[in-house]
């Protein structure tokens, strides 16, 4: 049911390469943003892509949500260093006194 209707809006063309779709092709159903970033399970964020452009989307998604993972890294190890005083020296975060952040 979803193949046919996601083949019905895409008029019947891959998202991705732009070719139409013959019926000995293998089509795979694919969200257009991660579930692993946001994406949500609904039509208007779902595609129909042949199973190899299908790889090919996959690739570049994990990039993305690799990307993603490493700012949500970042930002919780930010947080954590204001709760610390220190100073650099010599390019190296050095802790002074005791720390603010509570274990």
């Amino acid at each position: 049911m979803r193949v046919a209707r996601l083949i019905k809006f895409q008029k019947g063309q891959c998202n991705l390469c732009g070719l139409y779709f013959r019926e000995e092709d293998v089509v795979e159903i694919d969200h257009i943003i991660p579930k692993a970033i946001g994406g949500k399970d609904s039509y208007d964020n779902l595609q129909l892509l042949h199973r190899h452009c299908h790889d090919v989307k996959t690739f570049e998604d994990m990039i993305h949500i690799n990307q993603h993972e490493h700012r949500k890294f970042l930002q919780k190890l930010h947080k954590e260093w204001e709760k610390v005083d220190y100073k650099w020296v010599d390019d190296v975060p050095v802790v002074l006194g005791e720390s603010r952040c509570k274990r």
